[in-house]
């Protein structure tokens, strides 16, 4: 039922198909009125996601180049047919080497918007079709399915292109998301949700809460069932959440108290004695070259928390799911009885990260999705972020969405760490795609600290 979902008229060669594509509305809708009363401002923020696809049967290796005559930096080892990403700058440098040889150089491409996906095709030979066919010859019977898949999608993401205005991230085809996506049709749109996962009022002794011990269906509440610990909990029988949009494009919404002070103090508590290492960013890949260095995207230091720490966060993945309107038995290791029909019974969800930032720390604008190994069909990547926030007061340190699409300025969306609150934002479209718009950022801290963890969801399933 969403109106931004159209029909696509699209020919890959062998018939016209149908493609149920998401077309951006008109930014003027996101006021509530009417289409072309107002324009989008372009954002001062000109990066994107460049994504760059190995069509052939080498492993090749991903290097960024400083176009200074220094060697480049190595940002991802892509297996045959395989992809890699990151974000970038318009004029920003790449090439491409064998893996085995970093001194034989395959392609180089040089960034230009509003292209983002850059394709390595190593069986065609530009204008040499005996050539290209003797390659083609030389391929098994599952190379060349895997050479026409991307090369299919090439075509599929150039009609996609001329129908949406967006760069096609995924490979065709890609499955919409098998779980909800909020419409965010303007801005402060509301949506209430109601959980049965009502606050923490008071600290439960240690010895109460200990660790889930339960396993797969046991973990089950039915409705109606008295919460874990609930005499630590507030009386009230079920907690109602208001959701709140902050922007259209990217879906992004506001949740005001999420989490209780007392689940705050909680999070905080469980710091002790847990080692905080220097964060990852997304996308990164075992590097084996003497050039690694570390990340100066991210510079922030974080742990993870599992489910199964103790009861209070199991609350808290709990009332996340009802949020996000998934079962919370996908968001825990499940019983072999529970979705058979899925490939693995692993969580959907990833631990729980939680993350310092200092005086000076931050992680520039970045996606928090990726690109699956191309033997995975069903294509699985991040789908959803739930930031909750632990602390307020500091200066600097905001969330910001620096290509949020709005009629009003060139400067980015940033929402202000609020203890207690939590922000939900898309990774994915309705159509499957990939959401270039989800770009974000976590601006440098100038005074005190900040903490918050980070919950990724992913579709359809976490690979």
């Amino acid at each position: 039922n969403d109106p931004a979902i159209q029909t696509m008229n699209f020919d890959l060669g062998y018939g016209p198909q149908e493609f149920r594509a998401y077309v951006q509305p008109d930014v003027s809708t996101f006021y509530q009125e009417p289409p072309g009363t107002r324009t989008p401002k372009r954002p001062q923020h000109n990066g994107w996601a460049a994504k760059f696809v190995n069509i052939s049967t080498k492993t090749v290796r991903l290097y960024w180049d400083p176009k200074d005559g220094r060697p480049g930096s190595p940002m991802s080892v892509m297996a045959p047919f395989n992809s890699a990403g990151t974000a970038s700058f318009p004029g920003h440098a790449f090439y491409l080497t064998l893996a085995s040889d970093e001194s034989v150089v395959l392609a180089r491409w040089v960034m230009s918007p509003p292209t983002a996906v850059y394709y390595y095709d190593g069986i065609a030979v530009e204008g040499d079709e005996e050539a290209t066919q003797d390659n083609l010859d030389a391929l098994s019977a599952e190379e060349f399915q895997s050479y026409q898949d991307h090369v299919s999608s090439k075509i599929f993401g150039k009609q996609y292109f001329e129908f949406t205005g967006r760069e096609y991230l995924s490979l065709y085809p890609r499955n919409s998301p098998t779980h909800k996506i909020w419409r965010a049709d303007y801005f402060g749109q509301e949506h209430w949700v109601t959980t049965p996962e009502v606050h923490f009022t008071s600290h439960p002794p240690e010895y109460e809460l200990g660790g889930v011990q339960a396993k797969g269906r046991d973990r089950v509440l039915k409705e109606g069932q008295k919460r874990l610990l609930g005499e630590y909990r507030s009386e009230e029988k079920m907690l109602n959440m208001t959701m709140k949009v902050l922007s259209c494009a990217p879906r992004a919404f506001e949740i005001n108290n999420f989490l209780s002070p007392v689940e705050v103090e909680h999070i905080m508590y469980l710091t002790t004695g847990m080692k905080l290492h220097r964060s990852t960013t997304a996308g990164d890949t075992v590097r084996d070259t003497v050039r690694d260095a570390s990340s100066d995207t991210r510079t922030s230091l974080n742990t993870w928390v599992y489910r199964e720490k103790d009861t209070i966060v199991d609350t808290i993945y709990r009332r996340a799911a009802d949020i996000l309107r998934i079962d919370e038995a996908l968001l825990r290791p499940r019983s072999p009885e529970e979705y058979p029909h899925m490939r693995t019974s692993n969580s959907l969800a990833e631990a729980l990260q939680l993350v310092h930032y200092d005086v000076g720390q931050e992680y520039t604008a970045h996606h928090d999705f990726g690109y699956a190994d191309f033997r995975r069909k069903d294509q699985p990547a991040r789908f959803a972020t739930l930031l909750l926030y632990l602390n307020e007061g500091m200066e600097g340190g905001a969330t910001q969405f620096p290509r949020w699409v709005n009629a009003e300025t060139r400067q980015g969306l940033s929402v202000e760490p609020k203890s207690g609150n939590a922000v939900l934002f898309y990774s994915q479209l309705p159509d499957g795609n990939m959401d270039d718009w989800s770009h974000h950022a976590a601006l440098p801290v100038r005074k005190g600290e900040k903490w918050l963890m980070n919950l990724w969801v992913w579709d359809p399933e976490y690979a």
